[in-house]
């Protein structure tokens, strides 16, 4: 970010900003396709109904293909009406072109969805990070290669079209190898399948209109009520807390499918187990790095994109604050995906996201950038804390003191308390050099504290189980009997 930001400048920056928001409203348009045919295959898997798998599979494959055309299409319609808001010439062709070769890109994408999906479906994120890695590798040194000698945002978008077009080949070589007996065709494909599919996702696309309202408006309020330049500093802030979103949705948002699988053999007290066990995980690990970037993000801002850029410290704070109440519950979430209970997600969301809306509104006239991000942490605040944690303790026959005080309370003090100490006494009076020395800080206390809550809140068989995913059952046994 700092290369192209610093390569493009601020306002062109901004302009690229504001076309990714634009195209990240395209998700609505899978209609959502990809959490339907996760939960349908993960079920059949239970099931062990390869007819189903193929007819899930097939059916949303062609149904996205289609939507990424009708994707494509608005595109053009979007592009033809940019003269109505730029006026500049030379804008209008920037935008005009970057949206047009980005809407191909998320055109290129939209079947690659199913494929995803699926593979999800398997539990096999092994693969999907592995290929993500390396298509990122790629991404990265061709845009070091290209902005570097000159490029702009048009090459920028050539980019992401041909990364995306490189990764749906890639997913498709994936599910290849890992789906036994895998057949993507029209005779596989019905009717019955696509209504039986949009009954699952139809509240998962009201998640989706949630999503959008709640991550993806607050560039556009920014650029309307302070400026364009703002919105990269905004953007900053924004970026780190959706990397924090992204890393915890890695870690602990797989579990969707494994309930799904769990609830297609009807083992209830398999889903209470891996409830509690993720929620464990989720907590404090939320905290680990909440703390993490409340504590050294001003540094890290400084030293990662320039002093001039820290004033985004303050939005990031509260963006981060706002997401740590949400994924530090993400098993919540899964479970309700993974059993069929998101009816009651897509209300809260909803409700939550046109909070959000309406009070980013109200206080970016006020406040400017924090405004918009208190008008996220708000509404965040009260759906994730108070209303969400009652239903899904009530649908799985939990009381609220276990679930806030001996589950939650426990996990999130247990590296709260240490993390600050460290802090306090010892990372405040560093003098950072470059931002390397701030990740290096970072990592060293995150270490120290993941060891004393991996201690303090797993139990010993629960030690013995993370232990034997992680390192080879050899290794795994001394060090879980050590333990």
């Amino acid at each position: 970010m700092p290369f192209i930001v610093h390569h493009l400048g601020d306002r062109i920056y901004g302009f690229w900003a504001l076309v990714a928001a634009i195209l990240g409203y395209y998700g609505l348009l899978d209609l959502g396709m990809v959490t339907a045919v996760q939960y349908h295959v993960a079920k059949s898997l239970g099931d062990k109904d390869e007819n189903a798998i193929n007819g899930a599979i097939s059916t949303s494959f062609y149904a996205l293909t289609v939507l990424g055309l009708i994707g494509f299409l608005i595109s053009l319609t979007v592009a033809a009406l940019a003269g109505f808001f730029v006026h500049n010439h030379d804008d209008l062709f920037l935008i005009r072109t970057v949206l047009l070769v980005l809407g191909a890109s998320a055109a290129v994408g939209f079947p690659g969805r199913a494929l995803v999906g699926t593979i999800s479906a398997h539990l096999r994120y092994d693969l999907v990070s592995s290929a993500a890695i390396a298509i990122l590798i790629i991404r990265t040194v061709l845009i070091f290669l290209i902005i570097g000698n000159g490029g702009g945002i048009i090459a920028l978008a050539g980019i992401s079209l041909l990364t995306e077009s490189l990764s749906y080949l890639v997913s498709y070589l994936i599910l290849k190898r890992i789906q036994h007996g895998l057949h993507i065709s029209m005779l596989f494909a019905s009717w019955a399948k696509l209504k039986e599919m949009f009954h699952y996702s139809g509240y998962a696309v009201v998640i989706q209109v949630s999503d959008l309202l709640r991550f993806s408006l607050d560039g556009w309020m920014v650029g309307v009520f302070v400026s364009i330049a703002a919105v990269t500093h905004y953007s900053i802030g924004s970026r780190l807390s959706q990397a924090y979103l992204a890393l915890m949705i890695a870690i602990v948002g797989i579990l969707a499918p494994w309930f799904s699988q769990l609830h297609g053999n009807s083992d209830l007290d398999g889903i209470k187990r891996v409830f509690l066990l993720g929620t464990k995980t989720s907590a404090s690990l939320a905290t680990i790095v909440a703390l993490s970037l409340v504590l050294y993000g001003k540094p890290f801002i400084g030293k990662w994109m320039g002093l001039q850029y820290t004033d985004a410290y303050l939005p990031m704070i509260l963006l981060v604050l706002g997401i740590y109440c949400d994924v530090s519950q993400l098993p919540s979430v899964s479970y309700m995906y993974g059993v069929s209970k998101h009816r009651f997600l897509a209300g809260i969301t909803l409700t939550e996201g046109a909070a959000n809306f309406l009070l980013s509104l109200y206080w970016a006239k006020r406040y400017g950038m924090s405004g918009v991000a208190l008008g996220s942490l708000v509404p965040m605040a009260i759906a994730k804390l108070l209303i969400q944690p009652a239903y899904v303790c009530k649908s799985l026959n939990l009381s609220l003191f276990q679930y806030y005080v001996k589950l939650c309370g426990r996990c999130m003090l247990a590296p709260a308390l240490p993390a600050f100490l460290i802090w306090f006494f010892w990372g405040r009076k560093i003098e950072f050099t470059n931002v390397l020395a701030v990740c290096a800080v970072i990592v060293l206390q995150a270490c120290i504290t993941g060891i004393i809550s991996f201690l303090l809140i797993f139990g010993k068989q629960e030690q013995k189980d993370l232990f034997s995913k992680l390192i080879p059952s050899k290794k795994a046994e001394l060090l879980g009997s050590q333990v």
